[in-house]
Order: structure tokens, then C-alpha cells, then sequence
């Protein structure tokens, strides 16, 4: 079957095109191949919407981290006609970690090559509220939250730094600078959640993550039970912690033993309603949408062909 390559040549400060490199032999050998580069002109999102809306049978191989997994996502217009297959080069690599995909490139490459389908993902998306009443739609693999989860994100996406460390492999530690200034620096919100039937409100909230797959932030498991296939979108709010007992809580989400722990809450379902009485920022994957009083999270009821 015919495949279609998409990357970023400027994805991972460099290290996509350098990836490709190692990984076109491979290619070559498999043959019926096509090479799709995005430019400022024309981004991932635009090609594989391209790709995919002619509702013929498109096999995609995306080479690149995270946030350019959420672009393709948001480009893909006919799911069930869409095999996906992606060779992680990112900082964070959530989606590889959860995936427990082969440490070996090529091997991850001999997988898609096949044109098998191996599971089939759920997707979320977010509805962000702006102020002027208009809804910004956008969909996510990995995960959608607001508050402090995002409010490091948009530290990260405005910090100087983060070429550099993107350059040397330390991409992680932006997150983790953002986290530390983030937590002295946001004031807890309440927070409305509405669910399965059901409202809840959080008086003092830091966080509301709604998670499709297990891991974000570059390892963080803030639901240890989520599962991109089941059908479900996991939640989990901080609430009423104190700063400095949120700072001991944290380092324990990378394991996810955070469970259970004071002011940690775990839920799940197929959607959230969330409204604030302040401004929170949001994100998709990682990507900051900005700042909003409401969201909604829920999954699309499409699946993701992976290959993978």
C-alpha cells in the first residue's frame, strides 16, 4: 500500500529531518512511498487534511513529537479511512511512552510498513469558550486541562530557553522550571465540573486534567488508569492543597502514587463541563490555547487507525 510521509523538517529543533535521514534506506527498500514536508505556508494540519479527504484508503507515517501528532490529528478528515502510523521525535513523547512502542526506530518503522491495523484510539476534544461568545474546537490524543498543568505549558511556549534546551536534549527541564515558577505563581480557582450526571465544585482548584492517555507533560501519570482505547476520558483535580504540599505531591505523578493522597481527585467518563470564576489557561496536547472561564472535554466517538 501506497504511504504517505509527513514531517516537520524544522520538528524537535532539527531532529526530524535528521531522523528521516537514518529512516529513508528503509523506505527506499519498502519502495511505494510519497514525502510530504510542511513549510510556513503549509503546515502538517493542512496536509494531512489534504491527505485525507478524498475518502480513498490513506495510510500516513508522521515522523515527529507530540504537538505535531495533535496538528496531524486536527488535519485528519475521514477516520475510518485513515491508517496512522508515527515514529516519535520529540522532548516529552507521552504518546510513545504510554504506547510501549518499540525503543528501536526502525523497528517502529517495520511495524507501520506492514499497513496493520493494531488498536484503535480514542479522540478528545476540547471546546474553548472565548470571550466574545465564539467556541474554538480542537482535537487532542494525549490530553486537555486547564489551570496549572497549562499555565506551565504557556511558561514554557514564552521562555527563552526552551530552543536551547530543545538543541541539547533537555527539552523536560523547561517543563519542570515552568511547574516550580507556575505553582508559587498560580492562584487556585473555583471550579465547576459537571459529569456522568453529576456536578461537583472545587473550591480551591489548581488543576482539572482530563487525560485520554496516561502520561503528559513529558512523564507526568496523572491518571494511571486512563486508557486511550477504552472508550473513557480520565480526570484528575488538584484541589486544597497547599503550595508546598503540592510540590511534594508532584514528583509522586510520575509514577502515579499520587492516587489517593490528600486533595487528589480521580474520576472518569465520556465528557466534563468545566466553568471558573476566573480565567484559566487551556491546552490540547501540550499546544496553549489561551485563557477561558469554560471548557468542555469530550471524546468525538471517531477512532484512530493506528499502525503502530
Amino acid at each position: 500500500m501506497h504511504i504517505h510521509v509527513v514531517l516537520n523538517p524544522a520538528g524537535a529543533s532539527g531532529r526530524a529531518w535528521k531522523l528521516w535521514k537514518k529512516l529513508k534506506p528503509q523506505f527506499d527498500d519498502y519502495g511505494d512511498y510519497t514525502l510530504h514536508t510542511s513549510s510556513n505556508s503549509r503546515g502538517v494540519q493542512s496536509i494531512c487534511e489534504q491527505l485525507t479527504s478524498s475518502g480513498a484508503l490513506t495510510a500516513i507515517a508522521l515522523i515527529g513529537g507530540d504537538g505535531t501528532l495533535n496538528e496531524a490529528l486536527n488535519g485528519i478528515r475521514d477516520f475510518d479511512n485513515t491508517l496512522f502510523g508515527f515514529v516519535p521525535c520529540g522532548t516529552g513523547n507521552d504518546t510513545e511512552r504510554d504506547m510501549s512502542l518499540p525503543r528501536k526506530k526502525k523497528d517502529i518503522v517495520s511495524r507501520l510498513l506492514s499497513c496493520e491495523v493494531r488498536r484503535r484510539a480514542d479522540i478528545g476534544e476540547l471546546s474553548f469558550y472565548k470571550e466574545d461568545g465564539s467556541i474554538l474546537k480542537r482535537k487532542f490524543s494525549i490530553s486537555s486541562d486547564i489551570g496549572f498543568g497549562a499555565a506551565a505549558c504557556a511558561f514554557a511556549d514564552r521562555s527563552k530557553l526552551k530552543p536551547v534546551l530543545n538543541k541539547l536534549g533537555l527539552g523536560k527541564l523547561i517543563y519542570l522550571v515552568g511547574a516550580l515558577k507556575v505553582c508559587f505563581g498560580t492562584k487556585p480557582a473555583c471550579v465547576r465540573i459537571s459529569y456522568g450526571g453529576k456536578t461537583r465544585v472545587f473550591k480551591k482548584c489548581l488543576c482539572a486534567i482530563v487525560m485520554n492517555h496516561a502520561y503528559e507533560g513529558g512523564g507526568f501519570k496523572f491518571c494511571p488508569d486512563a486508557d486511550f482505547c477504552d472508550g473513557k476520558l480520565d480526570i484528575c483535580v488538584g484541589n486544597g492543597i497547599s503550595k508546598p504540599a503540592f510540590l511534594k505531591v508532584l514528583p509522586l505523578a510520575y509514577k502515579g502514587m499520587h492516587k489517593g493522597k490528600r486533595g487528589i481527585f480521580l474520576d472518569r467518563a465520556q465528557s466534563f463541563s468545566m466553568t471558573s470564576d476566573i480565567p484559566l489557561w487551556a491546552h490540547t496536547d501540550g499546544e496553549v490555547l489561551g485563557m477561558t472561564r469554560k471548557v468542555n472535554m469530550r471524546l468525538t466517538g471517531e477512532k484512530l487507525n493506528l499502525i503502530v
